[in-house]
Parts: C-alpha cells; sequence; structure tokens
C-alpha cells in the first residue's frame, strides 16, 4: 500500500504545477495564492481518528472515494464519497475512523469569510471527470455556491464569536473572565462548553495548538513553536499535535 503512490495535480499558477503525491497518512502543503492557506490529502485504508478540533480557517472536506465521518454537536456526520462538507471556522469536530475501504480525501484550509457559517455537506460529484482534474478553483467555487444557501440569521455567532475571543485573546484566569460576563467560573464553564463544544482550558489548549500550526507555516523552528505557543517543550507539542491533527509538527514543517 505505501509504495502505491496517486497523484493528484494542482494549478495553482498556471503553467506551475504542484504535486500531492498521497500515502496512508496526512500530508499538508501550502498553497501558494492568498484564498487557500493550505491544503491537505489523504489516502488509506478508512481514515483516522482524531481528537475533537477547530481551526481558524473554514475547512472543506473533498470526498473522492470511501467516505470520512465526523463527531459534530453530539451527531455523526458521514461525507460520502462525491461529496463536500463544509465546516465554519471555529467549528469543533472530531474526525471518527471509519471501515477500512480504501479512503482518498482532500482538505482544503480557507480564510473564513470564504466559506458559509453553518455546517454544509453538498454533491460535488458532477463537477470533474477524474481527481487529475481538480484545481483550486474547483474548491472556491464550491464554497461560493453554498453561500447563496446561508440563513440570513446570526443567532448564536456573535456570542461564540466573543467567548473565543474573551479566552484566546487574554491570559487572564477563567473566573476573572466569567467575572466579565457576569457568571461564576462554574456557569460561565458551562456556557462555555455548551457554545462551543468544549471546556475553557480545553479551547485554549486547541487555539494554542491552531497558534503552533501557523507559526510552522510561517517557518518557525518546531522548539521556538512549542515555546511561543505556550507547551512545556518540544515533545510536549508533538504529542498533542499528532493527536489532533494526524501527523507530526516535524512532517507538518517539513511540507
Amino acid at each position: 500500500m505505501l509504495g502505491w503512490r496517486i497523484t493528484l495535480l494542482y494549478r495553482l499558477e498556471t503553467p506551475v504545477l504542484t504535486r500531492f503525491a498521497m500515502t496512508n497518512a496526512w500530508n499538508y502543503r501550502r498553497a501558494d495564492r492568498d484564498d487557500i492557506v493550505e491544503l491537505a490529502s489523504w489516502r488509506g485504508a478508512g481514515s483516522l481518528g482524531l481528537r475533537p478540533h477547530f481551526h481558524d480557517e473554514s475547512q472543506i472536506v473533498l470526498v473522492l472515494s470511501g467516505s470520512r465521518a465526523f463527531r459534530i454537536d453530539g451527531a455523526t456526520i458521514t461525507v460520502p464519497a462525491g461529496h463536500a462538507a463544509l465546516i465554519p471556522a471555529g467549528m469543533l469536530h472530531a474526525p471518527m475512523p471509519t471501515p477500512d475501504q480504501e479512503t482518498v480525501c482532500l482538505n482544503a484550509y480557507v480564510p473564513a469569510s470564504r466559506a458559509p457559517s453553518s455546517l454544509r455537506i453538498i454533491s460535488i460529484g458532477a463537477r470533474w471527470r477524474s481527481v487529475d482534474e481538480i484545481m483550486p478553483e474547483h474548491i472556491l467555487e464550491i464554497a461560493d455556491d453554498t453561500l447563496s444557501h446561508e440563513s440570513s440569521s446570526s443567532v448564536g455567532i456573535v456570542d461564540r464569536t466573543k467567548l473565543g475571543v474573551a479566552l484566546t485573546d487574554s491570559l487572564k484566569p477563567i473566573g476573572e473572565i466569567a467575572a466579565g460576563f457576569g457568571r461564576s467560573r462554574e456557569g460561565f464553564s458551562r456556557m462555555v462548553k455548551r457554545e462551543l463544544g468544549v471546556a475553557p482550558h480545553g479551547f485554549r489548549l486547541l487555539a494554542r495548538l491552531n497558534l503552533a500550526r501557523k507559526l510552522l507555516r510561517d517557518g518557525e523552528p518546531i522548539a521556538a513553536v512549542a515555546a511561543d505557543a505556550g507547551f512545556s517543550d518540544q515533545s510536549h507539542l508533538t504529542r498533542l499535535f499528532r493527536r489532533t491533527f494526524g501527523t507530526t509538527p516535524g512532517l507538518y514543517w517539513r511540507d
């Protein structure tokens, strides 16, 4: 299996081509354009189960064969082949292990403004005849096509944003932040768990992992990333990074 490689071609800037070699692991690549932050590919028997996490970017999951499954808001969401899932920035989701059928998947991480503010699953099967024809433009079309289906309601979005900002932009203890919302520590923790899907300290940890991911993309050495993102050492970052994103900082940084 590891010796069998399928290459997807992505036309990033005509006539430059970037190759994605997909094996039984997540492989991350930077996209040399402003409207896609990065791309990740998977090919293997089934897919990995990972810890619940969120991204600062909106995530577009293109399933080309097999299937992907996620645990979101207490429900299992399955994305079959020929479909895409649009996971908004900040939405907690837990990738679930899938059966041992061969799965080929592409993740695209795009600026939050390029995708809807609510979870979407749409059919993409007719958009191309083969995987070799997929281009970033197709990915962005999928994001744009969903915008017209967005509800005009934004109930809850502001509150969730305020909670996330309060937890990540301040080093204050949770109790002090809770007081700023007029809540006890326990009441604030319940509100955060209800609105963000994870306890305050867990949210802060995930935000630090996302910061580490950004610093790695910017080319900062791993040891410095661990320190700057608030981890005790490089091994601490590596352990949590692998459990959350399905690869190590070393492999991610090298790509």
